[in-house]
């Protein structure tokens, strides 16, 4: 894998890879957002057929299988081949955010989005956030040269936006001053649903919004 140095550029602090070890770069004081490029290992596509609801809960990260199938069956989700691949791709995602959530248990925030949800481009007030997409648009993210603009009440000059698949860890306000921006992509009203999955290190005294 590239080295930090000749991933990382000054416009964005992002780092972006096809390989995943390119999330354990978001410990790095320089970079902000970590992108691992990747094809879905499963199709998500029959997940929201049965229009399951959002949900929330708490697993062990070492250990969140269980925790995972109760709380996904409970909220809708139909058994099947698509229900076990998001149980195991979530495992995966647990274990690669463990090291650097540095909490026994996660946060796991499973969401289903037609509307134009967190619209606007904001920082997280957390330490870190893993957000991945399964169905629909994924994550919008700005440069930092384009903080500024937003700040202003301007649009961006230029919006980047993760793949449905991509994961991305976004470095947020309790771990520096100068997070991540990002947000929901604006899709109400074109028929898009989005899976969404977001991890957080358990909660003490971080607010996830």
């Amino acid at each position: 894998m590239a080295s930090l140095a000749e991933l990382l550029t000054t416009e964005t602090r992002a780092v972006v890879s096809e390989d995943a070890r390119v999330l354990q770069n978001i410990e790095e004081q320089g970079c902000n957002l970590a992108i691992w490029q990747r094809s879905l290992p499963f199709n998500p596509i029959p997940l929201i057929s049965s229009q399951p609801l959002s949900i929330r809960f708490i697993v062990p990260a070492d250990d969140p299988v269980p925790f995972l199938t109760k709380a996904l069956q409970e909220a809708g989700f139909t058994p099947s081949d698509a229900l076990n691949g998001l149980v195991k791709d979530i495992r995966h995602l647990c274990a690669l955010f463990h090291p650097i959530a540095d909490t026994p248990n996660i946060s796991v925030r499973l969401e289903i989005v037609t509307n134009n949800a967190c619209r606007k481009f904001h920082g997280d007030y957390v330490s870190a956030r893993l957000i991945t997409t399964y169905t629909g648009p994924g994550t919008q993210w700005i440069d930092q040269a384009d903080i500024a603009r937003v700040d202003d009440g301007l649009e961006p000059l230029a919006i980047n936006q993760m793949a449905a698949g991509d994961v991305g860890i976004f470095k947020g306000k309790l771990s520096t001053n100068r997070p991540a921006i990002h947000r929901s992509p604006p899709i109400e009203g074109s028929g898009a649903a989005r899976l969404v999955v977001v991890l957080n290190p358990e909660p003490k005294q971080e607010n996830n919004r």
